[in-house]
């Protein structure tokens, strides 16, 4: 895939921003609500943001330590081949797929409480600023290590693409999860 860098990052802060309003709907639930699973099995929405969570810890710190190191921002960004693959992995589709996660990245059977929201909110405005600070670099600068090998870095608009689609697609299913339990 190659597109135009400041197109990307102005799509991809807008579905960031929209993800905020579902955050703000997440807050507003009582504890009970999100820790319902839904009828079809699968994850509660604490569950859905400690995932989200586990991977922020990685993740945001090490895109953020690429983008520290300076780097004169390109006009086009060509996605890598791995890269690529894990966003489509995680981007979302008109049909969301069950998809089996790192075990490392399972929050499974986990006791989690409310806080699970706060920090993911924290996460995720990160994400935004990680974002806009990103239109100052080059989206095609390899530096961001991945969870599974320490011997494959993603370009840094790879890891940017795939934390913003997979908020986007944990936080359909959270939203999922509430409409259909009404």
């Amino acid at each position: 895939m190659k597109t135009n860098s400041t197109i990307l990052l102005k799509e991809l802060l807008s579905i960031a921003r929209k993800g905020n309003e579902n955050i703000n709907a997440l807050k507003l639930l009582k504890h009970d609500q999100l820790n319902m699973k839904p009828h079809s099995g699968g994850w509660s929405i604490l569950e859905c943001l400690e995932h989200l969570n586990l991977y922020a810890a990685f993740y945001l710190p090490e895109i953020e330590s690429t983008l520290n190191t300076a780097a004169t921002p390109q006009q086009a960004f060509k996605s890598g081949f791995i890269g690529n693959m894990l966003v489509n992995m995680v981007k979302p589709k008109e049909q969301l797929k069950k998809m089996k996660t790192f075990k490392a990245m399972d929050p499974k059977g986990e006791v989690l409480g409310k806080d699970v929201v706060n920090i993911f909110s924290a996460n995720h405005s990160k994400l935004i600023y990680l974002l806009q600070k990103a239109a100052n670099n080059d989206l095609n600068k390899a530096g961001t290590a991945v969870t599974f090998t320490k011997l494959i870095k993603l370009k840094t608009g790879d890891a940017l693409r795939f934390m913003t689609y997979h908020h986007q697609r944990h936080l359909i299913q959270a939203m999922r999860i509430i409409n259909t339990s009404q």
